[in-house]
């Protein structure tokens, strides 16, 4: 035991078994690992639903190659927000990107519907396979963004998962689209959103715990 009067003897018994702390990737750089995870176990959860095929040859094919383009985009994007959102600076770079994109997935989503012949619809089954769907490939993507966000935790572990979980469900949106027609009733978007919002609360519940700092 050293003399605790002795300052610089007790800084180099106290610092003799530490380890530099490893650096942590870039934001970047770290979606590049886990988004292709999450999106692969996402597509793989999805195969044991029974699974419609997108028609690409149809007039509308361009909307649906849209939508899943631009919900795919949107998926990473916010994710790497929810990332950045965890570090110390807390900075998230390309807002205004992020929410041009969230105009334009809504623009898409107005277009859907006027293509839809039955606009409200409440027949039986309508919009319940798009939110069966969203969520059998949105809750391992919750698995993976809660590890990824564990590597660094978080000062406000509620942002970033309330974050996390919008990302989640627009890379599930993404995957959705590519089983699912132009066309979309308002019973079917709004299918979309209830499983976003249960996607963000299981993500919030789920990650706090795990990630807070």
């Amino acid at each position: 035991m050293p003399d605790m009067r002795d300052s610089e003897a007790l800084i180099e018994a106290l610092t003799h078994d530490l380890r530099p702390v490893a650096r942590v990737a870039p934001v970047w750089r770290r979606v590049m690992v886990w988004a292709p995870v999450a999106l692969g176990l996402g597509f793989l959860a999805t195969r044991m639903l029974h699974r419609f095929a997108t028609d690409w040859a149809s007039a509308h094919a361009v909307i649906s190659a849209a939508n899943v383009a631009l919900s795919l985009t949107l998926g990473l994007a916010i994710f790497a927000a929810s990332l950045s959102i965890s570090m110390a600076d807390g900075r998230v770079r390309g807002k205004g990107w992020i929410m041009g994109g969230l105009a334009a997935w809504l623009v898409l989503a107005m277009v859907s519907m006027a293509l839809s012949p039955r606009l409200i619809s409440f027949q039986r089954g309508v919009g319940s396979y798009c939110f069966t769907f969203v969520l059998t490939a949105g809750a391992p993507m919750i698995l993976v963004a809660i590890a990824a966000l564990r590597r660094t935790r978080s000062l406000n572990p509620g942002r970033s998962l309330t974050v996390a979980g919008a990302g989640v469900a627009f890379m599930a949106f993404g995957l959705l689209g590519f089983c699912h027609p132009a066309e979309m009733s308002m019973t079917d978007f709004v299918a979309h959103l209830l499983a976003a919002l249960v996607l963000g609360g299981i993500t919030v519940l789920a990650g706090r715990p795990l990630i807070r700092a």
